[in-house]
């Protein structure tokens, strides 16, 4: 039996590896409709709140790094399979707000910088409560923005520590 639990684990890890080739290499429809880099960014959110791996993993660049409260996930492919599922478990159990938002850059770079008040419950009960901020950077492949650079932060101490494993064992964003 041990084998077969492990076969089936190994498939579905080869069925994973495929969608984030596939997503990250050929843009899923999603991605075609961010010509505006806002746009974009909005549309990481709604896919991490639909629990649209695919469509998430479109809006990404191949080049992708992600500094999360202290850690970073160097490729897109490390973000996929380290922090993503755990950030779309976030964004399903939470309502983000936006306060603020700066648009800047030229030509094929771009950047996004919101400031979003975040509240909810995760699955252990933890309130979360607080302001995140986020910067996006984001390059224009043909007409279509994808985010290069994600950072998140926030100086709740709490959170800090839970999201850098100090706290409960909770990963949030």
């Amino acid at each position: 039996m041990a084998h077969v639990g492990g076969s089936l684990r190994r498939h579905a890890w080869i069925a994973a590896l495929c969608i984030v080739v596939l997503a990250l290499t050929m843009g899923v429809a999603v991605a075609q409709g961010t010509r505006i880099p806002a746009d974009a960014v909005d549309a990481f959110h709604a896919a991490l709140r639909n629990k649209d791996t695919a469509g998430a993993l479109s809006l990404l660049d191949r080049g992708l790094v992600v500094f999360e409260f202290g850690v970073a996930d160097p490729t897109a492919e490390a973000y996929a399979f380290q922090h993503l599922p755990l950030d779309i478990d976030v964004a399903v159990a939470t309502q983000w707000k936006l306060l603020s938002r700066r648009v800047g850059g030229e030509g094929n770079e771009r950047w996004v910088l919101s400031t979003y008040h975040v509240t909810g419950k995760l699955t252990d009960e933890t309130a979360i409560d607080q302001t995140l901020l986020e910067t996006a950077i984001l390059r224009r492949t043909g007409d279509t923005f994808r985010i290069v650079h994600l950072h998140w932060s926030t100086n709740d101490p709490l959170f800090q520590a839970q999201t850098q494993g100090k706290g409960t064992q909770s990963k949030s964003r």
